[in-house]
């Protein structure tokens, strides 16, 4: 059977307060229990002293010197505080015992070779009796001396402490079971609100979270983990949501283009020079969509966390010289300056695809929105052990309320030139990515009209 959190907590704190007073309990039935044999045991070493001193051993024999002791009241009656003594010799014959005995004989165990205290029955009823033996000056014994006192008060009170420890202990264990099950619904009450709450958020009302208990415990913490999780969650599905919208619309724009400018193709026959044209346009639409694909696929492999990097130590201008010998082409299209100095060699640990991809999609950038025959500024630094790469242009900057938003996925920061300037919002996107994977820091810094500048600082 599978039970709830609350009786789980009930059951467990049952069982084990349960054996714990169990145990107390019987730690004081067996105290009480032998307190009284102990008094009654002192009470029959009293008398079984009485008796020795009066007997004599003379010539391995025993006689009773004064008959003092045996004519005491409690020898005599049988109805109260009787006391019971026989003597008998080595064999068990009864040599002599008191008149309350009547017709009645004290049990004799001839294996006990020494003083005593066991529980016995006389006539039916329970006694309490010592048997020690008697022995002459060579240690030789001659007989046993047997006194017993009933124990039925004694009985009677252990019975009755039997009983009352016993109902008391289900009683006991009747109330904890009620207490500890209430107390433990109250304890786990804010567990049935987080329960509650988590059920009825919903991709539809993310925003919803879970009240804080006012005790800052463990369920405080659940609570703020879980809290924190639904922020994430959140976060994710907001730019899950973005990212779908404008991944469609980025998609969208050559599709649309491409199906129009067929269409216009087949309203009528057109010279191989109008078709080359429009097919032309047509495939550069294409190698845009697939542009976006691939560099889509890319951030969604560096998103995975399936994509570790492999660090190496790597010179920094290496990496610069590959990247501005590939993207030559752009630097002379636009005529731009390159003012950049290879040093001495500057060692970083880094993956080198990835900062290569980097170093790229910054440079490129860089040239893409500086001005025509404007100039660049590439410096590698290193000072005070901190090794950084500042990019630096002089083109159209970016306005201050877009510059926390360049990283986003398809964000370009001016609306108005997407026209003119190729792009597709992915490249920064998945430089910060590969940044982050490496512990690597980006800034930037810049004013409109002026410039741009970006700066790498390496762990």
């Amino acid at each position: 059977m599978q039970l709830n959190l609350r009786n789980r907590i009930t059951i467990y704190y049952l069982a084990t307060t349960g054996i714990l007073i169990g145990i107390l309990f019987i730690v004081i039935y067996i105290s009480v229990r032998e307190t009284a044999y102990r008094h009654m045991d002192e009470d029959l070493d009293a008398e079984s002293n009485e008796i020795e001193r009066n007997l004599v051993v003379l010539n391995d024999q025993f006689i009773i010197a004064t008959t003092f002791e045996w004519n005491e009241r409690e020898h005599g009656q049988i109805e109260v505080n009787p006391v019971f003594i026989q003597i008998v010799d080595g064999t068990g014959k009864l040599i002599k015992k008191t008149g309350n005995l009547l017709n009645g004989k004290l049990s004799f165990d001839s294996r006990i070779k020494r003083e005593t205290y066991f529980n016995t029955s006389l006539s039916g009823s329970p006694t309490r009796q010592v048997q020690l033996p008697i022995k002459n000056p060579a240690g030789i014994t001659l007989g046993y001396i047997i006194i017993a006192m009933p124990l039925e008060e004694s009985a009677i009170v252990l019975q009755n402490l039997f009983i009352i420890l016993i109902t008391t202990y289900w009683l006991v264990l009747l109330v904890l079971f009620y207490t500890t099950r209430f107390i433990a619904g109250k304890s786990i009450s804010p567990i049935n609100k987080v329960i509650s709450t988590a059920e009825r958020i919903t991709k539809e009302n993310l925003d919803e979270r879970i009240e804080l208990p006012n005790h800052k415990d463990e369920i405080y913490k659940l609570t703020s983990t879980i809290n924190r999780l639904l922020d994430r969650l959140e976060d994710a599905v907001l730019r899950e949501k973005q990212f779908t919208s404008d991944a469609s619309h980025e998609l969208r724009t050559p599709l649309s283009i491409i199906k129009g400018t067929l269409e216009v193709l087949v309203r009528k026959p057109r010279t191989v020079g109008q078709y080359e044209e429009k097919i032309n346009y047509c495939i550069n639409e294409v190698d845009r969509m697939s542009t976006i694909v691939d560099q889509l696929l890319m951030l969604a492999r560096y998103e995975s966390g399936k994509v570790t990097p492999v660090i190496s130590k790597i010179d920094i201008h290496e990496v610069l010289k590959a990247v501005l010998a590939r993207l030559n082409f752009l630097i002379e299209e636009k005529k731009i300056v390159i003012n950049y100095t290879s040093g001495e060699a500057v060692f970083v640990l880094a993956d080198y695809s990835m900062l290569d991809i980097i170093l790229e999609n910054l440079i490129s950038n860089s040239i893409k929105y500086s001005f025509d025959g404007k100039q660049i500024d590439i410096e590698v630094k290193n000072a005070s052990g901190e090794i950084s790469i500042v990019i630096k242009d002089y083109g159209i900057g970016i306005e201050r309320e877009h510059i926390e938003k360049i990283f986003d996925r398809f964000y370009r920061a001016d609306g108005s030139r997407n026209s003119e300037i190729t792009g597709n919002g992915l490249g920064l996107a998945i430089v910060k990515r590969l940044a982050d994977l490496q512990n690597i820091s980006l800034s930037v810094k810049s004013e409109t009209s002026k410039g741009t500048s970006f700066q790498i600082i390496f762990p």
